[in-house]
């Protein structure tokens, strides 16, 4: 928990502003990665590019992977800084340069296999880059959020970040469906620019948070002795443990996500221009769930929230594996097959809300702050090597077909509300 006598050293106007800069950094990002969505956005584009299901697998992983991965490490060398928000500045650099890159490489090369490599690289290179600023906004949110308002703080993000992602949905119906002015692949590289301008004015906005300094700090530490020390906190906390079996249980469970309106469009008939409504329904579903788990959160806490995220997820995939089972029989295609995916998006809103609002405020709840650094970074870079793990979806897909993995994510849903039940919020 963060200590009143460093919250205190920031006069409530800068705590103020802090909160606002942060919560701005959310909308922006949010409204971003609408247009680069992994699940519907990317998953079209790249099975345009194509066909095979591995590099569908590998987009989420890719993704949200490279911001967990590299935490560890960093947490050695960041623990000893007075001031995390150096790194993230530098970080922000390299991240804006990747996604420019990204954006040149669908507009420029023609070629489907080097248009798929120069996008996949730069793609790779930002969320990495990512990783290395996880871990300074993580411990700057711990420092300049009262411990009361993480959950609000969090959700505040996610909600106006919704609201404007909305009119993003709607950009990419436009741009996607049939009466598009652009074609393959502009009506990607316009996407992938307007998200590019949203996401650099967000690093923008988080990188003028006034962070206070750190008055006693542990000296730098090699990657293995923060892993000894990881360990040794693993083994002694049982909470912590279930934190974590939760957190991988629900990782795994969302897998099977970036492949629902793929299959629909090239397995049932479904149209590419239902990629916008799904994203506002997405949307709009995501903004009201926001809303009330960012009350929820603060009444009853992070550790429900979690819960009804997990049960959230168990619906929307046991829905996703009753339309692939009773399409043949029932005569499900075309709008009716897309149609039924919109209350899988909306599941699927909640329970992303869900882990949005609260997973990273638990972490912090359930963190001492002398310890938080290795809490932080021992978590992260273990979820990131679970989310390059899910990347073998595709090839669970490509083998066994996408019954046998939904399946699986409906028993990692099960393990997942199981951890959190068992949970103890401090």
């Amino acid at each position: 928990m963060l200590r009143k006598t460093q919250l205190n050293t920031v006069r409530p106007n800068a705590v103020r502003r802090n909160f606002q800069l942060g919560v701005a950094n959310g909308l922006l990002f949010t409204l971003g990665e609408t247009l680069l969505d992994p699940t519907l956005v990317l998953a079209v584009f790249i099975s345009d590019l194509t066909p095979s299901p591995i590099w569908l697998g590998l987009l989420t992983p890719l993704r949200d992977g490279g911001w967990f991965l590299p935490q560890l490490w960093v947490s050695g060398f960041l623990q000893s800084w007075p001031r995390k928000i150096r790194l993230y500045r530098w970080v922000s650099i390299v991240r804006a340069v990747s996604w420019i890159l990204m954006t040149l490489a669908v507009l420029f090369i023609r070629d489907p296999v080097w248009t798929l490599i120069a996008f996949l690289i730069p793609f790779s290179i930002s969320s990495l880059a990512s990783g290395f600023s996880g871990l300074p906004f993580m411990e700057i949110v711990g420092k300049t959020v009262p411990p009361r308002q993480r959950g609000l703080f969090f959700a505040w993000r996610l909600a106006l970040g919704g609201a404007a992602s909305l009119g993003g949905s709607l950009l990419v119906r436009w741009v996607l469906g049939d009466d598009s002015p652009l074609q393959f692949p502009y009506t990607f590289g316009a996407l992938f620019a307007i998200a590019t301008v949203f996401m650099i004015l967000g690093l923008a906005a988080f990188s003028s948070i006034a962070e206070p300094e750190d008055t006693s700090v542990p000296p730098p530490a090699s990657f293995g002795q923060q892993l000894g020390r990881s360990l040794a906190v693993f083994k002694r906390d049982e909470n912590f443990r279930h934190f974590l079996y939760l957190r991988i249980a629900l990782m795994i469970a969302g897998s099977a996500t970036p492949f629902l309106a793929v299959y629909v469009q090239k397995n049932l008939g479904g149209s590419v221009g239902m990629v916008g409504i799904y994203l506002a329904t997405f949307s709009a579903a995501n903004l009201i769930a926001n809303v009330l788990f960012g009350r929820f959160s603060m009444r009853l806490g992070n550790r429900n929230t979690m819960g009804l995220a997990a049960v959230a997820g168990l619906a929307m995939t046991t829905l996703a594996l009753a339309l692939i089972l009773l399409a043949a029989p029932l005569g499900l295609s075309g709008l009716a097959a897309s149609l039924w995916l919109l209350p899988v998006f909306i599941l699927s809103a909640v329970r992303e809300s869900g882990l949005g609002v609260a997973a990273q405020s638990l972490l912090l709840d359930i963190a001492p702050r002398e310890d938080r650094t290795i809490y932080l970074g021992f978590t992260n870079s273990l979820l990131g090597v679970v989310f390059l793990a899910t990347g073998l979806s595709g090839v669970v897909v490509d083998l066994f077909g996408y019954p046998i993995l939904l399946i699986v994510t409906i028993l990692a849903h099960l393990v997942g509300l199981n951890s959190a039940l068992r949970m103890r919020e401090r």
